[in-house]
Formats: C-alpha cells, structure tokens, sequence
C-alpha cells in the first residue's frame, strides 16, 4: 500500500513540476500538459525498458490520468498566484524534492525485485527519481538539475545502495524501509535546497 501511496505522491509532485516549469517558459496549455506528464512517467518509462518491460505507465494509464488532472487543476490555481521566475523555480525545487524521494525508493525496490546488485539498483532509482526531470528540462532547452545546482543525483545514488543493502540484508521491513527512506530523502533535499548546498565545481571561466 505504501509503495501505491509514494507512487501517487511522486506523479503528482512531478507532474505539478513540469507544470511550473511550463508556467516560467510560458507555454500553453497543451504544453504544460505535456511537460508535467513527460516529468511524472518519463523516468519509469526509461527504468522499464532497461528492464526489458512493458512500461507500467503504458499497461496502466492510471498514472497518466493522474498527471494530466494534477496539470489542469494546478495550471489553473496557481497559474494566476504566481509572479516571477524566482518563485516558480522555488516551487519547482521543493515538487521535485517530494517526487525525487517517492521515485526513488520505487526505482529501488524495482531493482531489488529483479534481483540486481547495488550499482544497478542505485541506478534503478536514480533513473525513477531524476528521468522524468532530464527529460523536462530539456525539452525547454535547459540544463537539468542533476548537472548544475543540487546535490539532485547523488541523493538518488545513495538512496538506492542504502536501500539494496538494507533489503537485501532484511534489516527492516520494505515497508518500513520505504518510510524512512522517503523522510530521509525529502528532508536532505529540502535542507540542500534551504542552504543551497551543492557539489564542488570550478568557478573560474575558461580562457577563451
């Protein structure tokens, strides 16, 4: 139930992202559509097919349903309330924190179901957590997140070596598993976005 529940939690974070990231491109509303929903199932759909399965967005299009409801409700109250890039982007981060957590931890358990290592396991929920948001941004010519600002990535890196080892080895229960993790992933990215904290990167320009 957890697991449905976190599901429900990242589509709708994501998807209300890729709908504010829209909003600061000022798409239309076919665009923004198009955006949130890219940004909620773009992720499980890459993770599935390196898994050599059907995706689960297509066999279920509940997900879809989901982000396209999530978009149109979002679009049209918040679409008026929201002045100024600097905000939207705030919100982005924070709708991406709340989805990179729930993504993360179902990339995960994917691969712990199928029985994969560690590397491929955290790779698993680094494609659930960040796919959908590479594949927003750029599709708005931006750079994505995971290579500039945040410690975005890593967190899905840790999260799912933390989780393969702690299932694996049947240290705690999946389903408390999954609640710790989620509270651990959500409140690292928060504080990261609060005290922008990021991996060290050069600063100087390169002479041309």
């Amino acid at each position: 139930m957890f697991f449905e529940i976190t599901n429900y939690i990242g589509v709708v974070a994501f998807a209300i992202s890729g709908m504010l990231k829209g909003l600061k491109h000022k798409l239309d509303i076919f665009g923004v559509i198009v955006l949130g929903v890219m940004t909620a199932v773009g992720g499980g759909i890459v993770r599935d097919i390196l898994l050599n399965e059907v995706p689960g967005s297509l066999l279920n299009e509940r997900d879809g349903y989901i982000a396209v409801l999530a978009v149109v409700v979002s679009y049209y109250f918040l679409s008026n309330k929201l002045e100024g890039n600097r905000k939207i982007s705030r919100m982005v981060m924070v709708s991406d924190a709340l989805g990179l957590a729930a993504f993360a931890i179902i990339g995960a358990e994917k691969g712990v179901n199928a029985h994969l290592g560690p590397v491929s396991t955290a790779v698993m929920a680094t494609l659930t957590g960040v796919g959908g948001g590479v594949i927003r941004d750029l599709l708005v010519c931006e750079i994505p997140f995971i290579l500039k600002d945040e410690v975005y990535a890593v967190l899905c890196v840790a999260g799912g070596l933390l989780y393969w080892f702690l299932a694996s080895k049947k240290i705690m229960e999946r389903e408390n598993l999954a609640y710790f993790l989620f509270l651990i992933l959500f409140t690292v990215r928060m504080v990261a976005i609060k005290y922008k904290l990021n991996l060290p990167r050069k600063s100087r320009e390169l002479n041309k």
